[in-house]
């Protein structure tokens, strides 16, 4: 039992130093604590911890779900939202000028870099990997880099969590998910953008930037859902859990 406990110990610290290599290499630099996969309880215990500032801060309600404030933004910020117009993708995609919003790689490229140096001031980084997808022959390998708890919480919510064997074979992911919110950009008028804030999308790179967005993420059950939870019904051998906007 001792011997299993170590083999995983040391396969946890060499997942480690492999994933700050990865961070690295994507241009986080700095010392930094990296949180891999958390679990629930993790992620409740960094939320509500009386360290937090500003929008890192977190309230426990009557209900058990934790409270976060957004900011100015309630809802998603489309106008924001920008994919790098390239060779991969101005062909591919539909460019109406009003959902799917073209910018280039240079102004990609200058934003990203405002992210990674946000994050490379951070003291603790998160990173979820996770799956988009069900069938495991077309199914997504995405890693998150986050610096918020609750912005972990969101995206191990969201995505499918990979069993132990799963993330221990995981391999490198097939996009990457940047999340520095903390920073914005300051030239964003002289780049024809629509604010200081943006999601930026590189199919190229296969990567997403974000910056300046703290949006999404309101009312988090600590382990189920976001929303306002009705009766469950079963049909079929199937169990189903509806939720409810509020």
């Amino acid at each position: 039992m001792l011997g299993l406990k170590k083999e995983i110990e040391n396969i946890s610290k060499m997942k480690h130093a492999k994933i700050i290599q990865d961070l690295e290499k994507l241009g986080i630099k700095g010392n930094y604590e990296v949180v891999y996969n958390p679990s629930y309880e993790e992620l409740y215990q960094a939320e509500v911890s009386p360290e937090n500032q500003g929008f890192e801060e977190a309230e426990l309600t009557e209900s058990g779900a934790v409270s976060v404030k957004t900011g100015i933004f309630t809802g998603r910020s489309p106008k924001d939202r920008y994919i790098v117009q390239d060779d991969v993708t101005k062909d591919t995609i539909f460019w109406d000028g009003k959902v799917n919003l073209p910018t280039t790689s240079e102004i990609f490229q200058s934003c990203k870099e405002l992210v990674l140096n946000q994050l490379s001031t951070s003291k603790k980084m998160y990173v979820v990997d996770a799956f988009c997808g069900t069938n495991a022959d077309t199914r997504l390998k995405v890693r998150f880099i986050v610096e918020v708890a609750w912005q972990a919480h969101f995206v191990t919510n969201m995505f499918i969590r990979p069993s132990h064997y799963e993330l221990e074979n995981f391999g490198e992911p097939d996009f990457t998910v940047i999340n520095g919110s903390k920073t914005t950009n300051p030239n964003w008028e002289a780049q024809g953008l629509n604010s200081e804030n943006f999601v930026m999308f590189n199919l190229t790179e296969k990567l997403q930037i974000i910056g300046g967005n703290l949006v999404r993420w309101r009312n988090e059950k600590r382990d189920v859902c976001d929303d306002e939870l009705l009766p469950s019904i079963k049909r079929d051998g199937f169990n189903a859990l509806f939720c409810k906007r509020r």
